[in-house]
């Protein structure tokens, strides 16, 4: 037979530190994770497009903390990217262009400019008000004034020759006839109709020649004020230079920039009133403020400063909304109407690990779809686009911006789990494209000597990390055994360093005064960690202490069993005993999943039933037909059973109606059944046999109760100290079984091969009851 019973002693976890933690050295390691190391190894080697990386796992497993150590790791000892700035456009205002400088330069350029622009405000004024320049003007209105005395004498001699006289007026020049060497006023001329005649005639005659003094008269005007304007822009050139050339030289090799500043200067000179008016405008905040605003066109906007960066950026987005991805635009209000330039403009984290890695949860793109789509149009088109206008609801009108997309060479860094990697890959045909490397992340490892040897370097960096009191050897150990119990096998150990760490935080407060934290501690917490979830377990417990949930852990049953349930409600899990009972009669419809019936049963524990089927038409169909009816439920249940772990008791049920033999209800049962009787492994063993425990302990310990398990769950006998130590004291037992035979023995105390001749012994009588009337007639 293989049925063995479980000893006490192969249930302790023994493991024993000698040293605490004191007595180690903090190391940020994570053991295990081969594959996720490969994974990195070639995402951060390969330069070609598409070769981002979803990291892949469950929460707490260490993915973000990876991530970014390996990052930190690979960006020292490289150059840092590119400044990145924004100057203005000055074809197009609201189109911001962008500068890519040399990390450092960008800084460097705009406190240039700064400087510039604050030394022109006193530099140009000055020029302008200086000796020379007036002088430069007196000159040329000097040269002018010449030229128009000139034109004006030949004026005047031109008139004379046709009787007429030059008058200048505050509304300009006039001509009037003379009489003599006189002017004649207009009240004479127009009391004389035959000096009005004459006048007519001569001005007639000396209209085209008049005009064409007129003429020579704006054209002398018009290149006063070129020259004076042309002064203008050679003095504001000037100064303009010799500005500009104590750092431009600096810039000589980097020709964009060079344009830049050349084209700046121009702007610049063309804008020199700007400086006269600030000059003008001391004393006048809001002008001041005004002409400010107006300085911003000749500025540099650096959004993006790497001159302190060591080595390629590293940028962890915690919050990836639209405007902390993609930056924004700050837009004021000036006359009633939002503004901006490319001053308003403002980095995002795209802009910040332009050249690096970036670092963000995939959960938090995807609740904003327009977010997500927009983030993979970087990856495909490795531009940066960065949407200028304002909120749709705003009530203001705007004058929006569109600033040149930024280049983006960008390497990203997915956090997900597997499910959601799964989704994006089946519905996204896009997402394989862009990231091409997965790092999955095991939360479950063979627990092996180099992990026991690791585990104590492992919790001293979280101590370290958390500011918090160091272990003893014993808390050390009982630590290890809670990392082994979460991953529910002896052979194991769970990695989900999150709920390992709340344990030492919790443990840590449970300690009090106490120099350091002990075992006592550790298991303190996890206990009250425990009580603080399992209000509905105690319930449940209750209700059957009470009766209202009918369980029995006594005495012997035909057609019932103890099977065993998992209920997980998130953030604990727990067993309980489930009355499974079967009926019989002589029919056709095989077993009866009433579950199924009423639709309460999921598509595992139908498929289970069925497998029920198959075992009893092999075991005992090859000699005459099987004519069986046999209804099979849980009792006392009202939501929907799912899974196959229930299939031996259910089996070990119906077996018990057909033959009639009492079934020990003592003894509850867990595994799944093949159709030749071999008995599978399932999941949830140490809840199963810790709640079936539980209840024997409220309803009253016999000494004769325990659990059936699957031989192959073995290693998950992960259990409490309390109920060890029961096992050990004869109090429950644990048994592990191979095949549906190994169950029978126990459960009815009789063999096997004894068993199924009754329960073939029963359907025969079935068959014949059915065959004898058709005989007859």
């Amino acid at each position: 037979m293989a049925l063995k019973k479980v000893l006490a002693d192969e249930l302790i976890l023994s493991f024993s530190y000698k040293k605490g933690s004191a007595d180690f050295t903090p190391v940020e390691l994570f053991p295990g994770q081969d594959r996720v190391e490969k994974a990195f190894d070639l995402a951060l080697s390969a330069s070609y497009d598409g070769y981002n990386v979803f990291v892949s796992g469950p929460e707490s497993v260490g993915r973000t903390v990876y991530t970014l150590k390996r990052l930190k790791e690979a960006s020292q000892n490289k150059p840092p990217p590119e400044d990145v700035c924004y100057v203005n456009n000055f074809e197009n205002p609201l189109r911001p262009l962008y500068l890519l400088l040399p990390a450092g330069m960008g800084r460097k350029l705009s406190q240039d400019i700064d400087r510039a622009i604050e030394d022109l405000k006193e530099a140009l004024p000055k020029a302008f008000e200086s000796k020379e320049y007036e002088e430069e003007i007196a000159k040329i209105n000097k040269m002018a004034d010449q030229q128009r005395e000139r034109i004006i004498q030949e004026l005047g001699e031109e008139a004379q020759k046709h009787n007429l006289g030059v008058l200048f007026t505050p509304a300009g020049i006039r001509l009037l006839p003379i009489m003599g060497r006189r002017l004649v006023s207009e009240e004479e001329l127009l009391s004389n109709e035959k000096l009005q005649e004459a006048y007519e005639r001569n001005l007639s005659a000396f209209e085209e020649r008049f005009r064409e003094f007129m003429r020579k008269l704006r054209e002398l005007d018009h290149n006063v004020a070129d020259q004076i304007l042309d002064l203008r822009r050679r003095v504001a050139y000037y100064v303009v230079e010799k500005v500009f050339s104590r750092f431009e030289n600096g810039y000589k090799s980097h020709e964009h920039v060079r344009n830049f500043i050349n084209r700046l200067k121009e702007e610049i000179v063309k804008s020199a009133d700007l400086f006269m008016l600030w000059h003008t405008s001391k004393g006048n905040p809001a002008a001041m403020r005004s002409l400010e605003r107006a300085f911003n066109a000749f500025r540099v906007n650096v959004i993006v400063d790497n001159s302190d960066l060591k080595g390629l950026p590293v940028v962890h987005e915690e919050v990836p909304t639209l405007q902390n991805l993609f930056g924004r635009v700050s837009y004021t209000v000036e006359m009633g109407v939002l503004q901006a330039d490319h001053m308003s403009i403002s980095a995002g984290s795209l802009h910040r690990a332009r050249g690096g890695y970036l670092v963000l949860r995939a959960i938090d793109l995807l609740k904003n779809p327009y977010l997500w789509n927009a983030f993979k149009k970087v990856l495909m088109h490795k531009k940066i686009h960065m949407a200028g206008g304002v909120l749709e609801d705003s009530l203001l009108p705007y004058v929006g911006i569109s600033p040149e997309p930024v280049p983006a060479d960008i390497k990203v860094f997915l956090i997900g789990d597997p499910l959601l990697y799964q989704l994006l890959s089946l519905y996204d045909p896009e997402f394989n494209r862009l990231f091409k490397v997965k790092a999955e992340f095991n939360p479950i490892i063979d627990l092996n000597e180099d992990f026991v040897e690791s585990f104590p370097k492992i919790i001293k960096k979280i101590i370290v990390d958390e500011g918090i009191k160091d272990l003893t050897a014993e808390a050390l150990s009982e630590l290890l055994r809670y990392a082994v119990t979460l991953s529910g096998s002896r052979k194991k150990v769970s990695l989900l360093m999150g709920y390992i760490v709340d344990v030492i935080r919790e443990a840590n407060t449970l300690s009090g005064d106490s120099q350091s934290i002990d075992a006592k501690h550790i298991k303190r917490a996890i206990e009250e960690k425990i009580y603080r979830s399992n209000l509905i377990e105690e319930k449940i417990r209750k209700a059957i202490e009470e009766g209202k949930i009918i369980v029995k852990v006594d005495g012997r049953h035909t057609g019932q069993v103890n099977g065993l349930s998992v209920y997980e409600l998130g953030d604990i899990s727990f067993g309980k005993p489930s009355r499974i009972s079967a009926s019989v009669y002589i029919g056709e419809k095989g077993v009866i999943n009433i579950e199924r019936e009423v639709e309460l049963s999921g598509p595992i524990h139908s498929k289970g039933v069925l497998i029920l089927t198959g075992y009893i038409g092999n075991k005992y169909g090859k000699d005459f037909p099987i004519h069986l009816s046999c209804n099979i439920t849980f009792e006392q249940s009202y939501e929907e059973v799912e899974g196959d772990s229930a299939s031996v008791a259910e089996l070990i049920a119906i077996l018990s109606a057909i033959s009639g033999i009492p079934v020990r209800q003592d003894i509850a049962i867990t595994g799944s059944v093949d159709q030749h009787g071999n008995i599978q492994p399932v999941g949830g063993i140490k809840e199963k046999v810790e709640g079936f425990y539980k209840v024997c302990k409220v309803l009253g310990l016999t000494g004769q109760q325990g659990v059936v398990v699957p031989s192959r769950n073995y290693d998950n006998l992960i259990l409490d100290d309390e109920l060890i130590d029961h096992v050990k004291a004869g109090r429950f037992h644990i048994y592990t079984a191979e095949s549906i035979d190994d169950v029978i023995e126990l459960m009815f105390d009789m063999k096997a091969e004894q068993f199924h001749k009754l329960v073939s012994k029963k359907l025969y009588a079935f068959y014949k009851k059915v065959a004898k009337p058709k005989e007859k007639g």
